[in-house]
């Protein structure tokens, strides 16, 4: 039942989403002007890019389908009574990289209307060129790492329940539990608008465990409602990978892609764009984002994979996915380096929003150097390089420095 080959496409597919995660960050981000947009009704080339910066949900959905395979076969060599050790102790180490991020690391958010920064300390101090910590409120943001973490320990458990007793065998009954609690999570996920007040007013009382739980399930930009539900729909996918269910992943799957990517356009059409408000454009964006996700995920499979050798010729993007949790927490901290030398050589550089695509490819393009150099060693000392170390000494061989699923 275990795959007999490499998904190489699965790989480039990740290697691909970090790099437009690497280009919008830093573009939108740094444009001086965002503040001058109209956020009620914003340009569409805006609203593409804030779709596009927001390619978590493509981790999480890879992530939960590597977990599920992994699973399974742990669970098809008798490991069942130790099925969610790994990726507790996995979900444990996201969630503290989680904070690294959010304190120290990260991506910087903006009140786009004031056009005032809310920065990490890192980004900050570089900014500043003095030592200056984030604002409390940093420690109540979700982020695509504490999603993953949260769904690996969820839908992990989900997983074991249903393997119980022999249950991995009933592999209809698996599919249609995760996908019915998928599709009532993703549908019913609009209730996230009336919930929002919740974390609003935890923040506002300093009620700081309650913020806490609803910055993991309410809170912009990765909320446990809805992508809980990306987490199973992957977790959904990688089952039917592993069991060599292709057919249900053409007449089962791929109609679900399409039934959510025509559901979040209709609902998208029916109300004024925004950005980073937690309304109903954004219950319907989510939806869309989800439709796409499955079906660029089912396109690359069946349509790149058997094709892979001309994408072999790019061989810089599985330096990405090899990496990528690494460069994902760096990522910003190199922009903010070139922030620096760059405005000494054009200071008007970020009054447009082209400059700003420009200075999104130079990081890229610096990236593929770094990378270049980095594999000579074999990424020694990156994230994932102590990651599989540690979890060797666990007794666990970890697949993290492969490009592998």
């Amino acid at each position: 039942m275990t795959p007999h080959k490499r998904i190489e496409s699965l790989d480039y597919l990740r290697g691909i989403a970090l790099i437009f995660i690497i280009l919008f960050h830093s573009s939108i981000y740094n444009f001086a002007n965002i503040h001058k947009i109209d956020f009620s009704n914003p340009p569409i080339v805006v609203v593409l890019m804030s779709f596009m910066a927001l390619w978590g949900g493509i981790f999480i959905i890879y992530s939960m389908a590597a977990n599920a395979m992994m699973l399974m076969k742990r669970n098809q060599e008798g490991a069942h009574k130790h099925i969610l050790l790994y990726p507790v102790i996995a979900g444990a180490i996201y969630l503290f990289l989680h904070y690294v991020l959010n304190i120290f690391l990260g991506r910087w958010n903006n009140d786009f209307i004031n056009n005032r920064p809310d920065m990490t300390a890192v980004a900050s101090t570089l900014r500043n060129m003095q030592l200056t910590l984030p604002h409390l409120t940093k420690l109540f943001e979700g982020s695509s790492l504490s999603t993953i973490a949260l769904n690996l320990m969820i839908v992990s458990g989900v997983i074991y329940l249903l393997f119980r007793n022999g249950g991995a065998t009933k592999y209809v009954k698996n599919y249609l539990i995760l996908a019915i609690s998928g599709m009532a999570i993703m549908l019913g996920s609009f209730i996230r608008v009336s919930l929002f007040p919740l974390f609003t007013q935890s923040i506002e009382t300093q009620n700081h465990l309650l913020a806490t739980l609803y910055s993991f399930t309410l809170a912009n930009p990765y909320p446990l409602l809805p992508y809980l539900a990306y987490g199973l729909f992957g977790a959904l996918i990688g089952m039917m990978i592993y069991q060599k269910h292709d057919r249900w992943l053409k007449r089962f799957i791929m109609p679900l892609g399409i039934l959510f990517l025509t559901y979040g356009i209709y609902g998208i059409m029916q109300f004024d764009k925004t950005i980073s408000k937690p309304d109903y454009f954004w219950y319907f964006k989510t939806n869309f984002e989800l439709g796409i996700f499955i079906l660029l995920f089912i396109f690359t499979y069946f349509v790149v994979e058997p094709n892979i050798r001309f994408l072999k010729k790019l061989s810089f993007i599985t330096w990405f996915s090899r990496v990528s949790l690494s460069i994902y927490l760096l990522e910003t901290t190199l922009s903010e380096l070139v922030r620096i030398v760059w405005s000494s050589v054009n200071p008007s550089w970020n009054q447009t929003i082209n400059g700003s695509l420009l200075f999104g490819v130079g990081n890229i393009f610096l990236w593929i150097l770094i990378l270049w150099i980095w594999k000579r060693s074999n990424f020694k000392y990156s994230l994932e390089y102590f990651w599989v170390k540690w979890f060797d000494k666990l007794g666990k061989q970890s697949t993290k420095m492969e490009t592998l699923l």
